[in-house]
């Protein structure tokens, strides 16, 4: 399920909630609205990129840089 999809369900909930007579379907759909925004959430986390871990060996020597031998002739 798609994190749209998910807020979607949620703001469908509580408008049933809202119309609701009985206090526990109304308590029922509100809780069941939090948990849909839960999942929500958690799904927006889990498809945001990671961003890259520090690089805790310090700066990696360049290749093919100035450093080139060069012979004379």
């Amino acid at each position: 399920m798609t994190p749209q999809f998910l807020r979607y369900e949620a703001a469908r909930f509580r408008g049933m909630a809202g119309v609701a007579e009985r206090e526990s379907s109304k308590l029922r759909l509100l809780a069941m609205a939090t948990d849909y925004d839960a999942r929500a959430k958690i799904a927006d986390d889990m498809t945001k990129p990671m961003p890259e871990e520090a690089d805790t060996e310090g700066p990696k020597p360049e290749v093919g840089g100035s450093h080139q031998r060069v012979d004379s002739a």
